[in-house]
């Protein structure tokens, strides 16, 4: 048989793939060939013939558990020298340049016991940058002379992540589990240690590249419209040099977890206002049971939501407002498996009865394990119609998504193992259920109260360690039955309609308008390009009410949140069938957002606006959200300096959308009736846009624009409300103090007008600058970590911001060598060439025409257009217009006007 031949199963779509029946998602049109080069590498091959773009992801088995005790964060260390150029290319960043220069981009990480690297471009560079990447991974340069450089980014990166309550947190996960386990080690690194020793560092970083680079330790993915038989050649030609053995990955050997670092309690100080439980058992790695998908069944359970569920009681009794089950770290022989609340204040002090009962519905769950097949069964369904109904991601996040798939599934599953689930089996799942015990629990207390007896290394973050008190273990382990009102979930009655992919309709190319009063704009548009059983429903609802004034517009947020709190025990059942809704607050109102199959989504959708309309909201949850949502604002002062100075940008720019202080001072003085008032009066007069595209015809639109309608009948219809917009006409500048954080800029230059001329000026601008940008004051100067520019529109009005987050340089630093890079790049745009200026065109409108993938891209890009005003959704179609149009003394002409002094701008500093 060929070896792409396609055959149809009753269920899915499978593939003769080199031998291997790799099985497929039947909305799936690629065609598929994986292969295990000479050296060992495997490699997955896709040809994707509706793809202007390609790409390429390398996974490699080693991560930060491979470095040398001596060493920490050499494989991070490795990660970033690699880039800096190989023997056949030695210029650092070329390959960077390079792949911006091909409408792409590039990027790598490194992980725990994996590294992974990627980039996609235009597919008629794929070879070119396929001989550089390859490169990579057979004669890296690693030259000492950058070294220093590197090191010092990676310093820059580690101060930026000492603030991160993630890491600090993290850090004390390692600190007190086994020494011996390589989970232990620092995975950054900073300029301790990776400063040079006797001799300079480079030659360690090669020596740890020749002992972890191994060809049979990777995998590799490439996905472009090239046929398969020259996406082979290309894989061959290139790759196979890389240096491999018959050498296995060493296991570990060493357990996470020692008899004493179980049955402990660690009390976390976070920097910014949190408060967290979690309940978090020790496994066994479960990478072997992926088939059976019972450990993630066992979360489903556990972080039920609806009526009796864990999560159910919790919230009412006061204690909780969110509860999540089956994360926690995981490796090649570990897994630990959390229960997580965000405690409130009342439940800080009842976090001993929050354990118990969980302990309780755990019980629950034990006693009906010969039971749940049924379930089971559910959760299988629905991951077969989500496999089946399977929409393109980007080419990129594909490619690196199943290049690390690679490492954890067995071949024919490469593509299928995220959704593969076999028949129940009641004898896994009780093992599984059998580690979660007390005596193999830890328990990690997340509060601002704590009283510190130790300081985390690395992060410095305060917390206590204390042994659980025995006798309470032991009474924990004797609860073996629920409490009366405990509930697992039922069968879900949104799985139960059947989702029926409809006959295409003649129909126009863009959404059309269905006719009906002023002020009441619905919209629709059937697919006809992905012909999936899926669909989305936007709906928008401006309210005058909303925006009388900065509290108006903190109830507004505050409004949204207590929906999305006082729904989500009532449709969590049509979360877990695959549909998705989301509330939330805009400029003007509130905006619902409903995703998924789409047999009842249009009936969730009108139970939701009916519940926007009528949900009840108690006095408690108002003060309980209130209270959060300060906190929230608050906290905003933590976060890192360039996204609280995007923050204050924003706020500057658009009228509507004021900074976090404002809104949480505000927020402070309002009381719930004050609140119930303006609920009330927020509905008194509306403007409502709505949009509905997917699997749908045009009698399913006119039935929901119709009962939308007499929904809010009572309410007076008004004309849009316009966004406003400061326009800036002089040089402004904002400073701001952060305590203990770093020093940061951010420059914001805005277009004149709303034109697409100058929208495709500023994004060329941005194409053309971003990459030297980053390699002046990042790569050669070392001026921070964070260091970029980018197209930052603002109410439709383009723009385009700089910014610089150093812990080492001060804002006047920062600024004198931005703006002797700027005051550069306006003298030598003169000196473009013709050749330079044609190929930043086309990778920049590779960019710009860059089709829709999936459904949900599509519907995305509608609505924004809707929302816009553009009812011809013409804009990507005039802005290549524009592109193709703009001539290169025009752009050298306009760079040098908006980066001129007098040009008005904003400067906004941070310490």
């Amino acid at each position: 048989m060929n070896s792409s031949s396609k055959f149809l199963n009753l269920d899915f779509t499978y593939y003769y793939s080199g031998g291997t029946l790799l099985k497929i998602s039947s909305n799936d049109n690629r065609t598929y060939k994986s292969l295990t080069l000479n050296n060992g590498l495997k490699v997955l091959l896709a040809h994707d013939i509706s793809s202007d773009k390609a790409a390429t992801s390398l996974t490699v088995n080693t991560g930060h558990f491979d470095d040398p005790k001596d060493r920490q964060g050499m494989a991070h260390f490795l990660e970033h020298m690699l880039f800096l150029g190989t023997e056949s290319m030695p210029e650092p960043g070329y390959f960077s340049q390079f792949i911006n220069q091909a409408g792409g981009q590039s990027n790598a990480w490194t992980g725990t016991e994996h590294s992974c690297y990627f980039f996609d471009c235009h597919q008629q560079h794929l070879f070119k940058a396929l001989q550089l990447f390859s490169d990579f991974f057979i004669s890296p340069l690693l030259d000492a002379s950058q070294t220093e450089n590197e090191r010092n980014a990676i310093d820059a990166e580690f101060k930026m992540k000492i603030k991160d309550d993630g890491r600090r947190i993290y850090q004390v996960h390692k600190e007190t589990t086994n020494p011996q386990h390589p989970f232990t080690k620092f995975s950054v690194g900073n300029q301790d240690t990776l400063a040079n020793k006797e001799d300079c560092i480079a030659e360690e970083v090669r020596a740890f590249f020749n002992h972890n680079y191994l060809a049979q330790w990777m995998t590799l993915v490439i996905v472009g419209p090239q046929s398969l038989d020259e996406l082979e050649i290309w894989a061959e030609r290139l790759f196979s040099h890389i240096k491999g053995s018959s050498a296995p990955k060493p296991p570990l050997t060493a357990p996470l977890y020692r008899k004493q670092d179980l049955g402990l309690l660690l009390q976390i100080t976070p920097r910014k206002h949190m408060q967290k439980l979690i309940i978090s058992f020790a496994m066994p790695c479960i990478k072997g049971l992926y088939k059976h998908k019972s450990l993630s069944f066992l979360a489903h359970l556990l972080g039920y939501e609806g009526e009796g569920s864990l999560y159910s009681i919790m919230k009412a009794q006061g204690w909780i407002n969110a509860l999540s089950a089956g994360g926690g770290v995981s490796g090649s022989n570990f897994k630990d498996f959390n229960i997580s609340f965000a405690l409130t204040d009342e439940g800080i002090n009842y976090y001993e009865d929050v354990v118990e009962m969980a302990f309780e519905y755990i019980a629950l769950v034990k006693s009906q394990l010969h039971n749940l097949a049924i379930l089971y069964k559910d959760k299988k369904t629905l991951l077969d119609i989500a496999f089946d109904n399977q929409e393109p991601s980007r080419l990129l996040d594909w490619a690196s998504s199943v290049s690390v798939n690679m490492h954890h599934y067995e071949s024919q599953d490469y593509l299928y193992g995220d959704y593969i689930m076999t028949e129940y089996n009641p004898t896994i799942f009780e093992q599984l259920c059998n580690f979660l015990t007390p005596h193999n629990m830890r328990l990690v207390l997340i509060h601002p109260e704590v009283t510190p007896e130790h300081t985390a290394k690395w992060y410095n973050t305060p917390y206590n360690v204390e042994k659980l008190p025995h006798d309470w273990l032991n009474a924990l382990a004797q609860i073996d039955s629920a409490l009366p009102e405990m509930r697992l979930p039922t069968i879900n009655p949104y799985l139960q309609v059947e989702n029926t992919l409809f006959d295409i309709e003649p129909t126009t190319n863009k959404p059309e308008l269905l006719k009906d009063k002023p002020g009441f704009s619905f919209w629709f548009k059937q697919d006809a390009t992905f012909r999936v059983t899926k669909g989305h429903f936007y709906i928008e609802i401006d309210s005058p009410v909303a925006v009388e004034s900065t509290k108006s517009m903190a109830l507004t947020r505050l409004f949204a949140d207590l929906l999305m709190d006082g729904m989500a025990e009532q449709f969590y059942p049509a979360e877990l069938a695959g549909l998705n809704y989301h509330i939330s607050s805009h400029q003007g109102g509130l905006t619902l957002h409903t995703a998924g199959l789409s047999g009842n989504q249009s009936i969730l959708a009108m139970e939701l606006l009916t519940a926007i309309l009528k949900q009840s909201i108690s006095a408690t949850r108002f003060a309980e959200y209130k209270k959060q949502l300060i906190r929230h604002w608050q906290n905003h002062s933590h976060n890192k300096p360039v996204s609280e100075l995007f923050g204050l940008l924003g706020a500057h720019l658009m009228p509507w959308n004021p900074d976090p202080v404002a809104l949480a001072s505000a927020l402070k003085t309002t009381c719930f009736n004050e609140f119930r008032r303006f609920r009330e009066a927020f509905f008194n007069s509306i403007y409502i846009k709505a949009f509905l595209h997917g699997n749908w015809q045009k009698h399913h639109a006119l039935t929901m624009q119709k009962e939308i309608r007499m929904l809010f009948s009572t309410s007076e219809i008004l004309e849009d409300l316009k966004r406003p917009l400061n326009v800036l006409n002089t040089s402004q500048h904002i400073e701001i103090t952060q305590p203990d954080a770093d020093h940061a800029i951010v420059e914001y230059f805005q277009a004149l007008n709303d034109s697409v001329v100058e929208k495709v000026s500023l994004m060329m601008l941005n194409q053309m600058i971003s990459q030297d940008y980053f390699d002046k004051l990042r790569t050669e100067l070392q001026l921070g970590y964070l260091v970029g520019c980018g197209y930052a529109p603002f109410n439709t009005r383009a723009g385009v911001a700089f910014y610089i987050q150093s812990p080492d340089n001060k804002p006047e630093t920062l600024c004198k060598h931005h703006h002797a890079f700027i005051l550069s790049f306006s003298k030598n745009i003169t000196q473009l060439t013709d050749s330079q200026w044609l190929e930043a065109k086309q990778a920049l409108r590779l960019q710009v025409a860059e089709k829709d993938k999936n459904l949900r891209l599509r519907a995305q890009r509608f609505w924004i257009a809707i929302t816009n005003d553009d009812f011809e959704f013409s804009m990507q179609k005039r802005l290549i217009t524009e592109l193709d149009n703009l001539e290169k003394p025009d752009f050298i002409a306009y760079i040098q006007r908006i980066f001129a002094n007098e040009y008005p701008h904003v400067t906004l500093r941070c310490n």
